[in-house]
């Protein structure tokens, strides 16, 4: 898996995303976690897994269009 990070733009093999590589690591894997802009949340890259689940909030501009994965060609 290559990650790299360029602008606020986060490059994981080739699919791109904004947002940033953090200095958190999965309690799992111990790989650095990503913040994913468009959804507010953060995600291990190599899990393929959210860190957190989503809200309860109906109205939630982010939630609300959240995918079950991060990273779609996982």
């Amino acid at each position: 898996m290559k990650i790299e990070e360029k602008d606020d733009i986060v490059i994981i093999d080739g699919f791109e995303i904004d947002g940033f590589i953090d200095e958190k690591l999965c309690t799992i894997c111990k790989v650095n976690l990503v913040y994913y802009e468009d959804f507010d949340a953060y995600f291990c890259p190599k899990c393929n897994c959210w860190t957190e689940k989503k809200c309860g909030d109906p109205d939630c501009l982010y939630c609300f269009k959240r995918p079950e994965k991060p990273l779609p060609h996982k």
